[in-house]
């Protein structure tokens, strides 16, 4: 546990890097710590998540977790699987599309936003800004404003990363500060007020509710929070619990697409070429910008799916491996049995980084999206997961990329701002952590 926590803590977040040099000199399986295995092989990364029954590491999800209750940290496969059921009909793709417009409302206030600016705004506080208020106002009918915040440094936003930070030294400590008494937290970890006043704010809502209940005749009406605490609490979900599924909301879904967005934009506006194509493609398909273009019709253009492919494939999700546990029996893995008891791993950004699945796995390539062989690589684009675990939010993060990445190039004419690859780097902090934003320079619009 402190060999891998070394690299996590003394070495910035660097236990994704020492995972490629163990692979280089060890091969595709490593044994990393006394009791677990990283496999390199994307073969391993359906036999661990999609296809076995190897359940969840609970030590892990409890004392990783900044919401172990929520249905990403559930141990429980049955308990997972109820959840997930009763959230899936609130996040289908119907549901996604009837509610579309509440997407596009905040993409076009981030557009006429970003237009305000006469300094570079960081294009990365935009995004996180822009996904922040769309799940607010999407979930919990909330209007939270990130978008009008000087700098779009919205609180809650600029404390994500330090929330980050906190939690993965905090995993090594015998206890958790944020659940401790609030006003002890507070003192020993003041990274963690953000995240305690956003659990205030969804407790609250959570006891109007139970006061006043939730008349769901009209659910285009409703939020969905609203609605899925009804049904939950019907079947008896317990409070932290809903509290913790909250909070998952607002956490999982403003980072991951922000950073895919801000990935995407940054080869774009460094790779001319590419982003030539891009603009030709959404020129001639989206001829007059004063009518917004639909989700379902942005989906039929190639060239821009393949450009969201990259940007995902590049910014990988969840980029910490997350740890599965054998059980009683022995499991086999790529061929390899493995013995009970042992915890298992495959990073994401392990898997999109292979170069025989992606030559110049590094490099921005959207064509590689457009080949022959497109279905069978789209099968190893796992920044959403895979199988029963897959994020529940990915009809929404698609919607959103599509819309918000379609409407900033075909509106406005961005230019980096003394763009580095610097500004690529992250570090592993459960999610991508980047410690260099993106600056970009906001021209005249685009007619």
């Amino acid at each position: 546990m402190y060999y891998r926590g070394y690299y996590e803590i003394f070495c910035d977040g660097g236990w994704l890097d020492q995972l490629e040099v163990l692979h280089k000199k060890y091969g595709p399986v490593v044994r990393v710590t006394p009791d677990e295995l990283h496999f390199s092989d994307p073969g391993a990364y359906d036999d661990i998540y999609v296809t076995s029954k190897i359940l969840k590491d609970p030590t892990w999800y409890l004392t990783t977790s900044p919401a172990p209750g929520s249905v990403f940290g559930e141990i429980d496969p049955k308990e997972a699987a109820k959840r997930r059921f009763k959230l899936g009909s609130y996040l289908s793709r119907q549901t996604v599309l009837r509610l579309e417009d509440r997407v596009q409302a905040k993409v076009n206030k981030l557009i006429k936003t970003l237009l305000t600016y006469q300094t570079p705004p960081n294009i990365h506080y935009a995004y996180r800004a822009a996904t922040f208020d769309i799940i607010s106002s999407y979930v919990f009918a909330q209007e939270t404003n990130a978008l009008d915040t000087p700098d779009f440094r919205h609180q809650f936003l600029t404390a994500l990363d330090g929330i980050f930070l906190a939690v993965w030294i905090l995993k090594y400590l015998p206890f958790r500060p944020d659940r401790l008494p609030e006003w002890i937290s507070r003192r020993i970890a003041p990274v963690t007020i953000p995240l305690l006043e956003e659990r205030q704010y969804i407790a609250k809502k959570i006891d109007e509710l139970a006061m006043k209940g939730c008349d769901l005749e009209d659910k285009n009406k409703k939020a969905v929070f609203d609605m899925f605490v009804r049904d939950s609490s019907d079947s008896g979900l317990p409070r932290w619990k809903l509290i913790d599924e909250g909070a998952a909301f607002h956490i999982a879904a403003t980072d991951t697409t922000a950073n895919a967005c801000m990935i995407g934009t940054f080869h774009l506006l460094t790779n001319p070429d590419v982003l030539s194509k891009l603009r030709k493609e959404l020129d001639e398909a989206w001829k007059d910008v004063k009518q917004d273009m639909k989700y379902e019709q942005l989906e039929e253009l190639p060239y821009l799916g393949a450009v969201i492919r990259e940007s995902l494939r590049l910014s990988c999700g969840t980029s910490t491996p997350t740890p599965r546990l054998v059980g009683e029996k022995e499991v086999t893995i790529t061929g390899r049995t493995v013995p009970p008891g042992t915890i298992v791993t495959c990073a994401s950004y392990i898997v999109h980084s292979n170069p025989f699945l992606f030559p110049d796995p590094h490099k921005f390539i959207p064509e590689r999206w457009l080949g022959e062989n497109s279905h069978q690589l789209g099968k190893h684009l796992v920044a959403f997961s895979k199988g029963p675990r897959t994020c529940l939010g990915i009809n929404l993060a698609w919607c959103e990329m599509y819309l918000i990445l379609a409407n900033v190039f075909r509106k406005l004419d961005l230019e980096a701002h003394e763009a580095t690859p610097e500004n690529m780097r992250f570090r592993d902090y459960i999610l991508p952590l980047f410690h260099h934003h993106l600056h970009v320079r906001v021209n005249d619009p685009r007619s």
